[in-house]
Formats: C-alpha cells, structure tokens, sequence
C-alpha cells in the first residue's frame, strides 16, 4: 500500500515528458548518434545511414528500423535518433506513448482498499490438487536384422575348448580329461 503511495506521489512530481528509465536511455542513444554523420534520404520519410560499411535503412513514417531495435523496445535506437536529428526533429516524440509520465500517474491513480491479513479462503483454494491422468505410450518393437537372399548367414562351426575338435563343445564333449 505505501509502495502503490509512492509510486503515485513520485508520478506527480515529475516535471519531464519521459520516465527517468527512458529518458536516461535516450539519452545514451543520443550520445552515440552524435557520431553517425552519413544520412542519406531515400524519399521523405524513409531515410539509409552508413556505418562501419553497413547501412541501416529507418522509416519515420511507420517508425521502423531494419536491425528491428527500435520496434523491440519502443525507443528509437541510435541511427534512427541520427535520422531524427537530420530531420531536426525531436526523438521524445517517437519514443512509445507507455513511457510518458502521463501514463505512468495513469497506471498509479485508482485507489484501492486496504486489504485485511485475515482472509478466509474457501471453495478453489482448500480443494486437494490430483495429478493428471497419464497413458503410457506404446514403445517401439525392438526388431532383428533382416538378412537379405544374397548375403550369407555367417555360422561358425562348434568347436571343443577341451580337446579342439570340431562338432561338439566343452560341454558335450566326452573325451577324458
């Protein structure tokens, strides 16, 4: 509860367009866009830069970028703040509107109730959890190999360890030991 008070009172005493988070982060990107120099427009709204013999192509009509940076985290990265700046424009406006203080008291202004410690709980959460119910799956036959018409059978003849004749085994044999 004094956590959700906080959070509320800290969302209107901020002064900026941005949540500090955000706009710390734009601000690195900033940084690095000072060193991207070549913008090249390919129409008006679609814009190619070069870097380190690479081009990245931005669009700030649909604010898409082709290393897709910009649409995983909702801040425009370096190159399409270099495009922005080339446009003389300014990059807190293609910043996603979910990080605006606005909507951060947005998210922080409905009250809620104070919650007692002793809540009885009934019904779902008393109920004795049963493992579900499984099948064992078929196994896979285990199969001998077949032996093709042209190959042949590979048998060896018995042979005695005992007295080394052929036909019989040690333990068949009737030789005197």
């Amino acid at each position: 509860m004094t956590r959700f008070e906080e959070k509320r009172e800290l969302g209107n005493t901020r002064s900026s367009i941005l949540v500090p988070q955000a706009q710390e982060l734009l601000d690195l990107r900033k940084m690095k866009a000072r060193f991207f120099h070549t913008v090249i427009s390919a129409m008006d709204t679609q814009f190619e830069i070069h870097y380190l013999d690479k081009k990245y192509v931005v669009d700030l009509m649909h604010w898409t970028y082709s290393c897709r940076k910009w649409q995983l985290s909702g801040i425009p990265y370096a190159h399409a703040i270099a495009t922005i700046n080339h446009m003389h424009l300014d990059p807190i406006v293609y910043c996603l509107k979910y990080f605006a203080v606005e909507y951060f008291e947005r998210a922080f202004e409905t009250p809620f109730g104070p919650v007692p410690n002793d809540i009885e709980l009934t019904g779902i959460y008393n109920r004795i959890m049963l493992s579900p119910r499984t099948t064992r799956l078929p196994r896979r036959t285990k199969k001998q190999r077949r032996i093709s018409e042209t190959e042949q059978s590979i048998t060896r003849p018995l042979k005695c360890k005992r007295c080394n004749k052929v036909d019989h085994n040690r333990k068949t044999c009737r030789e005197l030991i």
